[in-house]
């Protein structure tokens, strides 16, 4: 005999609220992620106001999954809330720039040390893996940076780090990486196209997987140094 599931009274009418807790929550994490991406990669620029009538059309959403997007970006620092203003996407500076690279080169330096002391052969093959990948890809298309590169770019230098065993540590360097990221998208594109990126990614996977902890800093610093270098010599010309 076929069985008859029981279902409590007002079951259906939670569960069809639950459906749709969960289709706003989705509705806003994809909102969410598409405006963070717009935003890293500059389509939506620095200091630009950002008018529900517009994100409406652009993202195709109502008004409560982009108000809520908009508060997390805001958390996130990429989205500032002015009173009686509105949004805007975070400004960029020179000075924050420098912080960006300096705290990055402090903290990514102190999780390749520990990566370096604590990394066993999975992490070095990584490593390995992370660089051919990157070393196949062109940096530039059509006159921008390429969009598979970056990816493999982050990742390559996210595998260096990776056996340092700190989870928050990881964590900051993620996000210090993605600031950096949006300066490069401003202002790198359009200058800087003979830079060698190959051989100093090379020279920092050599000294990591040597064990050579100091010398593996020293060309991680200088590399992203030299990036930050780049960009503020063209700051004037560029914003």
């Amino acid at each position: 005999m076929r069985s008859i599931a029981f279902v409590p009274k007002g079951g259906e009418a939670r569960s069809a609220a639950s459906r749709g807790v969960r289709t706003k929550r989705t509705l806003t994490s994809d909102v969410f992620q598409r405006m963070r991406t717009d935003i890293l990669h500059c389509t939506l620029r620095p200091n630009s106001r950002l008018l529900f009538r517009d994100l409406r059309e652009t993202y195709t959403s109502g008004m409560s999954p982009l108000r809520e997007a908009l508060m997390r970006l805001v958390s996130d620092g990429l989205v500032v809330l002015e009173d009686h203003k509105g949004f805007r996407v975070a400004p960029v500076s020179r000075e924050e720039l420098v912080d960006i690279a300096r705290t990055r080169c402090e903290l990514e330096g102190l999780a390749l040390k520990m990566a370096i002391a604590n990394g066993d052969d999975r992490w070095e093959s990584n490593i390995l893996a992370r660089f051919h990948e990157l070393s196949k890809r062109p940096t530039y298309v059509e006159g921008a940076l390429d969009y598979e590169w970056e990816q493999r770019h982050d990742a390559f230098h996210r595998s260096l780090y990776a056996a340092c065993g700190l989870r928050w540590l990881m964590s900051f360097c993620e996000t210090l990486s993605d600031r950096a990221f949006r300066y490069r998208h401003l202002l790198l594109e359009f200058v800087d196209r003979t830079r060698d990126h190959r051989t100093e990614h090379e020279a920092i996977q050599r000294a990591a997987l040597d064990r050579q902890a100091d010398v593996a800093v020293a060309k991680l610093k200088d590399h992203y140094m030299r990036t930050v270098q780049t960009l503020l010599d063209n700051w004037t010309d560029l914003r």
